[in-house]
Order: C-alpha cells, then structure tokens, then sequence
C-alpha cells in the first residue's frame, strides 16, 4: 500500500501531467466504492481535469449508470475492467479512464474469487490501454490463500485497491507521453 505521502505524490503527479496536456479524466470503481475518485478530487487542480466517477457494485449499476447491460465479461478479469473503463470515457467524454473491478471481501466474489483479487484497467487517447491483477497479499500464509479467512480487513484491501489504481494510472500516463 502506497505510505500516504507517495498517494499524495502519485495524485499530484497524475494532476500535473493531466493539465499539462489539458486532458480529462474519469473513474469506474466497484469494491474501490470510491477511494479512487476520493483521492483524485481530493487535490488540488482536480476541477480542471476531474470529470467524474462512478460506484457500481452490482449488474443493475453497471447498467443503469454506465450502459452495460450484458454480462459478457466476468468481473474481477482484465476484460471486465476494461469493459468499464472504456464505458465511463464514453460515458463522459474524457481522454482517460482508470477502471476497478475486485472483491473486497470478506466473502468470495462471484465464482468463488476469493477476496484481495482485482483487475485494473487505463484507457487513454488512440486505443490506448494498460491493464493489471492484483492478488492477496503474498504474505498470506497457504491457509489463507485456500479459502481461509483473509488476514487484511476490507478496508485494507479497499485502499490497497486505489492504490494500485493510481499507480497503474501514473505509469499509463507517463507510458503514453513517451510514445
């Protein structure tokens, strides 16, 4: 998990490059329930690149919010993160977007996705777009990682979620201007 300081660092990183370019932004979280959106407009500047976000947990969300009314991609994949990445850009009209999609327990997910999983997904300019997993802790032990509870609670997992997120984001974006 990014020490507080590096996410303030990261966020105000990514608002640097964002109205440089004078580019916009938007999110599509779910088990994040928007920490991601939260640390994005928490900066300043964030009006003049923050279009906005969006919290969709459940099908009915992800419908009535951002169009996708098929449930062709599994949650918790990189197809699906990039589903509603590329849907809140459209949806908004944004250069960018940076996509969630995990389980933060403490339950499995669907199809028994055991918590601490979630794929993350940016989409940018010209077909733009990068994509990452994230797993349980790797300092679970071998009970944890067979169905035991998990040792970190949901919130942990939650920020460890925004956390990968912005860092995917920044890494996207800086990836792109190299281009």
């Amino acid at each position: 998990m990014l020490l507080p300081s590096a996410r303030i660092g990261a966020t105000e990183s990514i608002s640097r490059v964002l109205c440089r370019r004078g580019e916009l932004l938007s999110v599509a979280e779910t088990s994040a329930g928007g920490l991601i959106s939260a640390s994005l407009h928490g900066i300043r500047d964030a009006h003049v690149f923050f279009r906005g976000g969006v919290v969709c947990g459940c099908a009915e969300s992800r419908a009535a919010l951002l169009g996708i009314h098929a449930r062709s991609k599994l949650t918790s994949t990189e197809a699906h993160a990039l589903e509603l990445a590329r849907a809140v850009r459209m949806k908004t009209g944004s250069d960018w977007a940076v996509a969630e999609s995990g389980v933060a327990g403490p339950s499995p997910g669907e199809r028994g996705v055991q918590a601490g999983v979630c794929a993350l997904a940016v989409v940018g300019p010209a077909g733009f777009k990068r994509y990452a997993m994230l797993w349980p802790d790797t300092e679970l032990s071998a009970a944890d990682a067979y169905g035991q509870p998990p040792k970190i609670e949901r919130q942990e997992r939650m920020a460890h979620f925004r956390d990968g997120a912005l860092s995917l984001l920044l890494e996207a974006l800086e990836a792109h201007s190299l281009q």
